[in-house]
Parts: structure tokens; C-alpha cells; sequence
């Protein structure tokens, strides 16, 4: 009889082996990507010209919105549209192209960030560095018509954020994007003695600079260094708060002294 290799397995007869997944993603990013293509079919196959119009108006960052022009154009949503835009621009897109290329680099880089540090800090990491992306824009770009879309200031912040637990841990290269990295992040100061991070870290920024200066994307809109930086910049510094593996452990509380017992009456001295 043949013996079987020590430690081998083989199927019962009558078995099915399992099936592998189509995208092995977390269920967050896929609900995004979904909405983003759901949102720019909408856009090209099924809305309007006015409903397109009304779409961009009340979810696209507009920072003419918070200039003088807010005076005499009443904009969809009001004082409640000034905040959620600050987000909601990230689901919109400026063509297929943009929606596709977005939607990849988020199925790379949004993937590692929610397996590290789970969904809802997620969340709060998608809202944080889309609002700051949104405010470097502003302070950049105030007044202008011209709309803010896409998700890339998210993706850069993760970009960022990766890079502080990628190459920590003697991981080797990208091999710490791989499954779930939990040895605690750089701090700014080992970020900046990690030669492989800093070489990560600035070629992105090269290359944003050299992308925001001479590439135009479909549909004719250039693309937003400005919103790029500002997500990459609060991803970088947020990251730590809101990683599982970096945060210090809480201090425990000292325990609770005793009241002082009260001598019983038939024990006290009479003076």
C-alpha cells in the first residue's frame, strides 16, 4: 500500500473544492468602486444635460461656491452643500478614464488601509483626507468655477499612509502591502531614515508634480495637484491615530481606594 507523504491532504471522494473568490477585496471597496461606476454610467448613459448639470452643482467641490458669486447664485443645498461637497466630490468623475484608473489604484491601496485598520476607520480616513484634499484646492484655487472630482486625494492619502508600515518590520519592498502588516508604523523621523519609504514616498510626489503640470485627463479637466497633496499630507499624519497596531495601550486605571470604615459606636472612646 502507498503511504501518503506525511502532512499531504487529499479531498474525500464526492467533494467540490471550494470556490476561490472572483475579487479577493474587502466588501468596502467594493461597494465604492460600485458607486463610483454606477454613478459615472448615470452621468454618461442615462441623466440629462440639466440632471448632469444639477449633479455636478450639488455634489462637485465648487470653489466659487464660498466666494463672492455665493451672493448671487443660490446653490444646490445651501450652507448643508458647503460641507458635504467637501466629501461628496470624490465620488464623481470626469470620464470613464478617470473612474477606471481611480477605481484601480483604490482596489490597490484603499485595499491595504481598510485591512489594516478596518472599515470604519476607514471611513473616517476616506471623509478626513477627501476634506483636506478639498481644502488645499480651495486655498489654492479660490473663487474658481471650475469643478473638483475624483477620489485621487483619498488614494494619495493612502499612498502616504502605506508607505509608514510597508517597509517597517524588516519587511522586504512591497512584500509589507501584502496580507496584513501589523508591526507598528514609522514614526515621521524613522520615515524619514527608511531609504525605501522616502524613495516610495518621492516618486509619487514627482510624479504628481510632473502629472499636475503637463498631463490633461478625458473630458479635458487637468488634473488636481493641489488635492493630490492635501490628502497625501493628511493621510501621512492621521495614520497613526487611527492604526490598531501603532496606537500606544491605554494606560490602566488605579484601582478605587476603599472609604475609610467608620468605627462603630459601642467601640468609640468617650473623652
Amino acid at each position: 500500500m502507498a503511504l501518503q507523504p506525511r502532512g499531504s491532504w487529499q479531498m474525500p471522494p464526492g467533494m467540490t473544492p471550494p470556490k476561490e473568490p472572483m475579487f479577493n477585496l474587502p466588501t468596502s471597496v467594493m461597494v465604492l468602486a460600485g458607486i463610483m461606476l454606477a454613478i459615472q454610467a448615470a452621468q454618461s448613459f442615462f441623466l440629462s444635460f440639466d440632471q448632469r448639470e444639477w449633479l455636478i452643482l450639488s455634489f462637485s467641490f465648487l470653489p466659487v461656491r464660498y466666494g463672492a458669486a455665493a451672493q448671487v447664485f443660490s446653490f444646490p443645498g445651501g450652507v448643508l452643500g458647503d460641507i458635504w461637497t467637501f466629501v461628496t466630490y470624490a465620488f464623481l468623475h470626469g470620464g470613464w478614464m478617470h473612474v477606471i484608473l481611480n477605481v484601480v489604484w483604490m482596489m490597490i491601496f484603499a485595499t491595504v488601509i481598510v485591512r489594516r485598520i478596518g472599515n470604519f476607520n476607514f471611513a473616517i480616513f476616506f471623509v478626513i483626507t477627501a476634506a483636506a484634499g478639498a481644502l488645499v484646492h480651495l486655498v489654492i484655487h479660490f473663487g474658481s468655477q471650475a469643478p473638483l472630482v475624483g477620489v485621487s486625494a483619498v488614494l494619495s492619502g493612502a499612498m502616504a499612509a502605506s508607505a509608514r508600515f510597508a517597509f517597517n518590520g524588516g519587511m522586504g519592498g512591497f512584500s509589507g502591502l501584502q496580507g496584513v502588516n501589523r508591526y507598528p508604523c514609522l514614526s515621521l523621523k524613522g520615515l524619514r531614515r527608511n531609504p525605501q519609504a522616502m524613495g516610495f514616498l518621492g516618486i509619487w510626489l514627482v510624479l504628481n508634480l510632473v502629472f499636475g503640470m503637463f498631463s490633461i485627463l478625458g473630458g479635458g479637466a487637468t488634473i488636481a495637484w493641489e488635492a493630490h497633496l492635501g490628502g497625501f499630507i493628511a493621510g501621512l499624519l492621521i495614520f497613526p491615530y487611527l492604526d490598531p497596531y501603532s496606537r500606544p495601550p491605554r494606560k490602566p486605571k488605579p484601582p478605587k481606594k476603599d472609604p475609610p470604615k467608620k468605627r462603630p459606636d459601642h467601640l468609640k472612646v468617650i473623652k
